[in-house]
């Protein structure tokens, strides 16, 4: 049996995928490590290049080859034949520290049985790389190499939410519980450090960068422009995610478990909420349906019991967005927007300044 299974989601990336992969395979314990490519449809030369690779290094690398169904249908289709005890994403355009890997893996070793493993990750961009903390103002919160309760973590309040570049879970969590992202979407991501927290009971956290996630690619789904043109899919993984919450929650009996991801729904509402009153330009406002999302993200706001809801520009800033509209039925103008984006741009400078 395997340690670790990598899956790596991959559409159309032959530009990038050698260097995904040859990260992973610098690691001087590949006899623990699975790596499995899921080209999703692509049209250009991924497919071979994925084979080619499984040719070479046949105890390692697998592929798996199927029509196109967006980024969740890859990972479903990796779960049903990994074989590591435990499973990380590596999407096909970011790779990771290979100096990082071996001890990475002896961690894994050290720590097994423990149900989720939380790491920092590197955002690379053109002009530079910082390193992303899951603790909070830079300061150290958790010892690393021990296994903290999940409900302790979550009492706790310093970290809000996870991030897909610093998770790891074992494997049989997600298959006891039936584990599915949704298909046919983008930014389902999400689902992947939300759904798993309904069921984990243990946390350890690991000093060890190890994903490097490059986010300078053009035409990526993080991009504010592809995000715009994509807010569809972004409010349906939203909706999803809310709708799960309310009938999984009942199954839940911790109160903190169900706060901590009571405000992880809320916070993903408000995100769509920001794209839509302060982001759209005021002619693709004028042809969206925000008045439907609007209903509708509401109502599930409602049935997740989220009290007190307000969409303000970001923790400091608190000028909620929300109330002009539910007041007026209008956003606010289009200068008061440009002040307020540039605030909270101005903001998040500082704020990286400070604690990066």
């Amino acid at each position: 049996m395997k340690l670790l299974s990598i899956i790596v989601p991959a559409y159309n990336m032959e530009a990038y995928l050698p260097q995904c992969v040859e990260s992973i395979l610098r690691a001087p314990s590949l006899a623990a490590v699975e790596i499995v490519v899921v080209n999703d449809g692509s049209k250009d030369r991924t497919l071979r290049i994925a084979r080619q690779y499984a040719e070479r290094y046949a105890d390692t690398v697998r592929v798996i080859d199927k029509p196109n169904g967006n980024y969740g249908s890859t990972i479903n289709a990796a779960l049903k034949v990994v074989q590591g005890e435990y499973v990380k994403i590596l999407d096909a355009d970011d790779r990771f520290e290979g100096s990082r890997v071996a001890e990475f893996l002896a961690f894994l070793k050290k720590m097994q049985g423990v149900d989720m493993v939380v790491t920092p990750f590197i955002e690379v961009d053109k002009r530079r790389e910082h390193r992303v903390e899951y603790n909070i103002y830079g300061k150290k919160i958790y010892e690393y190499g021990k296994s903290y309760d999940a409900e302790k973590v979550f009492a706790y309040g310093a970290i809000r939410f996870f991030a897909m570049h610093g998770v790891c879970y074992r494997t049989e969590l997600l298959r006891k519980m039936n584990y599915r992202q949704s298909e046919g979407v983008s930014y389902t991501d999400q689902e992947w450090v939300f759904f798993p927290l309904f069921r984990v009971r243990t946390i350890a956290f690991a000093d060890i960068p190890l994903y490097r996630y490059n986010v300078a690619r053009e035409g990526q789904t993080m991009d504010v422009k592809v995000q715009m043109r994509s807010l569809a899919q972004l409010v349906a993984v939203t909706e999803g995610m809310a709708r799960y919450f309310v009938a999984s929650s009942r199954g839940v009996r911790s109160s903190v478990r169900i706060a901590f991801l009571r405000n992880i729904v809320a916070d993903r509402v408000k995100i769509v909420f920001r794209k839509y009153l302060l982001v759209m330009s005021d002619a693709a406002f004028a042809k969206s349906d925000f008045e439907m999302v609007y209903v509708r993200l509401m109502q599930l706001v409602a049935q997740c019991r989220i009290e007190k809801f307000a969409v303000p520009v970001n923790n400091l800033l608190k000028v909620d967005l929300l109330r002009r509209w539910q007041r007026r039925g209008k956003r606010h103008s289009a200068t008061a927007r440009c002040l307020l984006s540039a605030a909270d741009s101005a903001m998040s400078t500082i704020h990286a300044l400070i604690f990066r």
